[in-house]
């Protein structure tokens, strides 16, 4: 495992346009990521989730109001050697109520409960970022 946590010292970051088969793709590669920093099957499993919530919400709500779907950026990285920190940013619309919103509004008390901690900052127009913290060993 020391190799892997010094491997891993550095951050991770990845990009992907907002389109729902960016989805998979990104829950892949955090999975991916989760694995080599040692990561518990249940700790893959609750990043697994809270990432494709995240990354679910940015591809239906940050780019609602334009024509082309923006970016969503995803940096990992081990905060220490029990601590997976992952952030999913886009620079979309930020979190602003929806009148037509699909979905059941289930998504950020899904990521509350699975992450050790969650942190979401947004500002309109100026897009979202969640930010959560996975102990490796659970």
């Amino acid at each position: 495992m020391g190799d892997a946590v010094h491997h891993l010292s550095t951050h991770w970051t990845g990009t992907w346009s907002a389109e729902p088969d960016a989805v998979c793709a990104i829950r892949h590669a955090l999975l991916r990521y989760a694995v080599d920093a040692g990561a518990s099957e249940r700790t893959r499993d609750a990043v697994g989730l809270a990432v494709s919530e995240a990354a679910t919400n940015a591809v239906v709500h940050a780019y609602v109001d334009h024509a082309e779907p923006g970016p969503i950026v995803i940096t990992a990285w081990l905060v220490d050697p029990h601590c997976l920190r992952i952030v999913v940013a886009d620079d979309g619309r930020g979190m602003q109520p929806r009148t037509d919103s699909p979905g059941l509004g289930l998504g950020l008390p899904l990521m509350a409960q699975v992450a050790q901690k969650l942190v979401i900052e947004s500002a309109p127009q100026r897009g979202t970022e969640v930010t959560m913290d996975f102990r490796l060993l659970t």
